[in-house]
């Protein structure tokens, strides 16, 4: 994990460091909203009806973006930047261990999670913000667009019975890419994220549950620190 924030670190001073330069930007001292965090929930979507979500499926992100404003008041810009991610989704979905085949589970007493930590680049077109180099508090329109990439996954499933663990995760899919909007005032921001790619691939298929099909919609705050 310290070595994925140095990671982190790194990738975007070498992205403010290319951006600097940059002949738009009107005033060099004039930028806003380059350290974002998230609290997110995680809604499993195109999933069969049996197929339920159970207890508080969170997530969090945390980055840095370069903003490069566009006009001369700073109202306009975009954003590029590189951060991270973790996502839980708590759920009735078991996946076996020894054939990693996908179940429902028809239990009462039961734990069963899956989770997954990634790397992701946002982008975003910066439509509107009232703010000025000392208005802090302003109301902001950010319309953006994100690319993912899985490093690192688990199930675990515990029951009176059973308890299992998987690492990693079987058939998860990587590459994970959407769009987002996030509408707010001041530090608070409603933050919304649609994934465009399944969470699974080439899993196993049974007769009421193709988990390919399954895919991921966030919904939550964001705050941009400064």
């Amino acid at each position: 994990m310290r070595t994925i924030l140095y990671l982190v670190v790194f990738i975007y001073f070498s992205i403010t460091n290319v951006f600097a330069q940059d002949s738009l930007l009107v005033d060099r001292k004039y930028f806003e909203d380059q350290i974002y965090v998230g609290l997110l929930y995680n809604i499993l979507n195109n999933k069969p009806l049996d197929l339920q979500q159970k207890g508080f499926s969170t997530g969090f992100q945390l980055g840095f973006i370069k903003d490069i404003p566009i006009n001369k008041k700073g109202t306009f810009a975009i954003g590029v930047g590189i951060g991270y991610s973790y996502n839980k989704y708590s759920h009735n979905l078991k996946i076996q261990n020894q054939t990693t085949e996908f179940i429902l589970i028809d239990e009462i007493d039961y734990k069963n999670k899956f989770d997954t930590h990634a790397i992701e680049i946002p982008f975003e077109i910066r439509v509107f913000r009232s703010s000025t180099p000392v208005k802090y508090k302003f109301l902001r329109i950010y319309l953006g667009g994100k690319v993912s990439y899985i490093f690192n996954s688990k199930s675990k499933y515990s029951s009176l019975e059973e308890n299992l663990k998987i690492i990693p995760l079987p058939y998860v899919n990587k590459w994970q890419y959407g769009p987002y909007v996030a509408i707010g005032w001041g530090t608070w921001n409603v933050y919304a994220y649609y994934d465009m790619n399944s969470l699974f691939v080439d899993a196993p298929i049974t007769n009421t549950l193709d988990p390919n099909k399954l895919k991921s919609i966030k919904i939550g705050l964001q705050f941009y620190i400064f």
